[in-house]
């Protein structure tokens, strides 16, 4: 769209090839803007790139975010391709519905190199065209399972997805003399890929709490919802907007 909210803007979305990462992609590319897809599913991210291709430009990048080298790298040709980088959604994460008694170290080293470490890799590796510039955009993908406590969710994701909320209220402070807004979005249960491996009572678990019904459906969340909430906060309509936490739950967590 000419003229639209993401007009001359350079957005790095990771996890990008479904899911949360996608439909922010897509609503990015319908405002005007392009896009840099990162995602470790190379096939995937493939066809999800000649997909949206459609409706701007974008360049697909297969990196692991956890690899920081591997992040410096991809930074590098997105800017390459699509210009200075002006917006980064952190959205690529991992997540296992392990009880607490059966996490292993492994496990929980996974949970905090995607989801924390990666996260800041990114941010790191974006920075330097913000910071040139005097104006950003940061927003990460945490979760309601930092905020409280859910039996179908592992201590390792929640604890990993805490990691997220700490750094976007310590980047904010850091980074506001720079014109940078940061700031973190913390969805309830919302459907995606990720939770296939989650069993139906898991599921119906997650679904149990969320008071807004949709067309007359308990927690029927859409990516959409998501993809919305994050272009807001991309947007140079939330330019005073930083440092904050926004729930899209349909009302599974108040206040």
């Amino acid at each position: 769209m000419k003229g639209g909210r993401m007009q001359d803007r350079v957005t790095v979305v990771t996890g990008a090839a479904g899911g949360f990462g996608r439909a922010s992609a897509e609503r990015a590319l319908e405002e005007g803007g392009a896009v840099g897809l990162w995602d470790l599913d190379g096939a995937r991210l493939e066809r999800t790139a000649t997909e949206l291709a459609e409706l701007g430009p974008v360049e697909p990048v297969v990196v692991d975010v956890g690899d920081s080298a591997a992040v410096d790298a991809a930074a590098a040709r997105t800017r390459e391709r699509l210009g200075p980088i002006d917006s980064l959604l952190n959205n690529a994460g991992y997540v296992v519905g392990t009880p607490p008694w059966e996490v292993s170290d492994a496990e929980w080293e996974k949970h905090f190199q995607v989801n924390a470490d990666g996260a800041f890799w990114c941010v790191r590796a974006c920075l330097p065209d913000m910071r040139e510039h005097g104006y950003g955009k940061i927003v990460s993908i945490a979760s309601q399972a930092a905020l409280q406590g859910r039996p179908t969710t592992s201590p390792a994701y929640a604890a990993s997805k805490g990691a997220i909320l700490g750094m976007t209220v310590s980047l904010a402070r850091n980074l506001g003399a720079d014109g940078i807004c940061v700031n973190a979005i913390n969805p309830g249960f919302i459907r995606t890929e990720i939770h296939d491996q989650f069993s139906d009572p898991q599921i119906e678990g997650l679904k149990a709490d969320i008071p807004l019904h949709r067309d007359g459906v308990k927690g029927k969340g859409l990516p959409l919802d998501i993809a919305n909430a994050v272009l807001f906060l991309l947007s140079r309509e939330s330019d005073y907007i930083s440092g904050e936490f926004l729930n899209v739950n349909g009302g599974s967590r108040t206040g």
